[in-house]
């Protein structure tokens, strides 16, 4: 595994780019936000060139790198538009569409492990929130989310040792309601600020901190611009969504359908496994570059998750989250309690 995780960054910027010696049927482009060396970003491209292979030339693949079509919240936007043919936002990023995609990011979830996350939205949970989402942002979900992993604060000053550190600190979240409430309730005011701005910002003083991930970190070499310090609080474990806008899917013939979500699923779960390598090699990498990453204690946690359960019904209500779906899903993680 580690040989294929080393391989995929090393064929990261090249296979996608190579020119097809003749046209192609049909085109599939990808537009990410995030640097090509990012998880996300070398799971498109392995996703691409597998896909490019299978099709026998009938399909190419393109992957479109750093935000080079558009910024990760407006992602949502232009495929509910056809403006793009893929993307693969966060859940935050349309949780304004769809107050039900918010539900990922609720109290509920606070330090859960990944195979609980796994089993609630990999099950109905997961395929109702799905068929709300290609309802109505008019796009096909192809499979299965995959994981960037637990969301972690990162400071320039300041360290932090439990939640209620945060107090008074300016924090950049990667939009969506329920981040915001959630550092509101940590005593901080969140900010809402572009991935790709996110260096100007930290180096300007902008902000005094970021929820972020450890993988992004690195990819952005966010060391560079004044990150010093990690606070590993679990509050919430981040996915995307892979997405085909209709207006192309409807002009792709089924066997090149089936095919799309057949390849997706065929790779999902090693994507998942390097994906959770991704994180704890770019953790030592970021402590390679001077970043002290801090472990809070179980019981800091445990406070915290239990000060933020009070408000959950507030935050559902002010978000507009159905209750009968936050029921189901409460359900669903109860049954693995």
């Amino acid at each position: 595994m580690k040989r294929f995780f080393t391989g995929l960054i090393s064929t990261c910027t090249l296979a996608v780019f190579t020119p097809l010696v003749f046209a192609a049927d049909y085109q599939l482009d990808i537009s990410l936000d995030t640097a090509p060396t990012h998880v996300r970003n070398v799971a498109m491209v392995k996703f691409a060139n597998e896909l490019s292979k299978r099709s026998n030339g009938q399909l190419e693949v393109r992957v479109f790198h750093a935000a080079a079509q558009y910024k990760g919240a407006n992602v949502p936007t232009a495929l509910a538009q056809g403006a793009i043919d893929m993307g693969a936002p966060m859940h935050q990023h349309f949780s304004k569409i769809i107050p039900e995609a918010g539900t990922v990011l609720l109290p509920m979830f606070y330090g859960a492990s990944p195979e609980k996350i796994h089993a609630v939205w990999d099950g109905p949970a997961g395929d109702e929130l799905n068929r709300l989402i290609e309802k109505k942002l008019r796009v096909k979900v192809i499979g299965r989310w995959f994981d960037l992993g637990y969301g972690t604060v990162f400071t320039t000053n300041k360290r932090l040792e439990k939640p209620e550190d945060m107090d008074g600190m300016k924090i950049r979240v990667p939009g969506g309601a329920a981040n915001v409430q959630r550092y509101k309730t940590f005593g901080a005011n969140p900010v809402s600020i572009p991935l790709s701005d996110l260096p100007q910002a930290l180096q300007r003083g902008t902000v005094d901190g970021i929820w972020s991930t450890q993988e992004t970190v690195r990819s952005a070499k966010l060391w560079e611009s004044g990150i010093r310090y990690g606070f590993e609080d679990r509050q919430a474990y981040l996915q995307y969504v892979p997405m085909i806008s209709l207006r192309s899917w409807n002009k792709y013939p089924t066997e090149i359908q089936n095919l799309i979500t057949l390849t997706w699923n065929d790779m999902i779960d090693e994507v998942r496994y390097v994906a959770t390598e991704h994180q704890l090699e770019a953790r030592h990498i970021g402590a390679r570059n001077g970043i002290e990453t801090v472990d809070p204690t179980p019981e800091s946690l445990e406070n915290m998750r239990q000060r933020l359960l009070l408000g959950q019904p507030e935050v559902v209500e002010e978000l507009g989250i159905s209750k009968d779906f936050v029921a189901m899903v409460s359900a669903e993680l109860d049954k693995l309690n």
